[in-house]
C-alpha cells in the first residue's frame, strides 16, 4: 500500500480538518475527533507540525512533530483502524524522521509506546 505523507502547519483546509477530526474519533488518547482538533489547533500556534499518511486522497494515519531546533517529540500517532497492521505507522514515523532530518533534527524523544517501536526499529532512539 503506497502512501504519501503531507505536512500541515494549520488546518485551514477544510477536508483536512474533517478528515483528522474523524481519524482521531478512532483515538483512545483524545475524548473524541474534536478534542484532537482542539488541542491540535493550540499546539500548531507553537512550534508542531502534523503529518499525515494518505491513500487514494485519503488520511489514514497523523502524526505530530512538536519541538524547535535540533530535537523533535513525536507524539498522538493514530492509523486509521481498517489500516493497522500494515506497517502505516512505522511508514510514517520514518518519513516524518527523514523530513525532519532534512532541516537537521538530531534527536527524536518518542512521546508514548508504539512511536517508541517505531522510533527504536529505525534506530533513531
Amino acid at each position: 500500500m503506497p502512501i504519501t505523507v503531507h505536512a500541515y502547519t494549520s488546518l485551514e483546509n477544510a477536508e483536512v480538518r474533517s478528515q483528522l477530526e474523524r481519524l482521531y474519533d478512532t483515538s483512545p488518547e483524545f475524548g473524541d475527533g474534536q478534542d484532537a482538533i482542539d488541542q491540535l489547533e493550540l499546539n500548531l500556534a507553537q512550534y508542531t507540525l502534523v503529518y499525515t499518511a494518505e491513500f487514494n486522497t485519503k488520511l489514514i494515519a497523523a502524526i505530530w512533530s512538536t519541538g524547535q531546533g535540533e530535537s523533535r517529540t513525536l507524539e498522538n500517532i493514530v492509523v486509521h483502524p481498517a489500516n493497522r497492521g500494515r506497517g502505516i505507522a512505522d511508514r510514517l514515523v520514518s518519513e516524518v524522521c527523514r523530513i525532519e532530518e532534512e532541516k537537521g533534527v538530531k534527536v527524536f524523544e518518542p512521546g508514548c509506546g508504539a512511536i517508541h517501536r517505531c522510533l527504536a526499529h529505525l534506530e533513531k532512539i
